[in-house]
């Protein structure tokens, strides 16, 4: 099993409601055999932020240091993020119920990662963003 499902498998487990997240990051990607993942990034509702953050084995995790106004929650054992907040501002909310289900579980779309990695435009995003265009393209 590669590590890309073995990551999937992990989150498969925790038997989120589908409706209440959604994988965001290189998630997307992943899932269509485009690149290995080292984590999974999902956005959440406040419902499940409010249930994880109570459980053991998750910490809450600041996207901005030392700015409580964007947190999630991080599993390490598990490699999962969750978010409740993106550093863009975006709807979460909406993202989710836009979400498209591949192998019973919810990812945004594509178009919207490929948006995003365009705004980060880090080196890594920029090498994304070929990936993705690419493969936008041929199917």
């Amino acid at each position: 099993m590669d590590k890309n499902e073995n990551l999937f498998n992990n989150l498969k487990e925790l038997n989120l409601p589908i409706g209440e997240y959604a994988i965001f990051g290189s998630g997307p990607m992943g899932i269509r055999d485009l690149r290995e993942m080292h984590d999974i990034d999902i956005i959440i509702t406040e419902k499940i932020y409010n249930e994880y953050v109570r459980k053991n084995g998750w910490e809450v995790k600041n996207i901005y240091e030392n700015n409580d106004c964007f947190r999630g929650l991080v599993n390490h054992n598990l490699c999962i993020e969750m978010w409740k907040d993106w550093y863009t501002g975006w709807d979460i909310i909406e993202l989710i119920k836009e979400s498209e289900i591949i192998k019973g579980l919810p990812f945004i779309k594509l178009e919207q990662l490929l948006k995003w990695k365009k705004f980060f435009a880090k080196e890594k995003d920029l090498k994304d963003v070929e990936i993705i265009e690419k493969f936008l393209s041929t199917n």
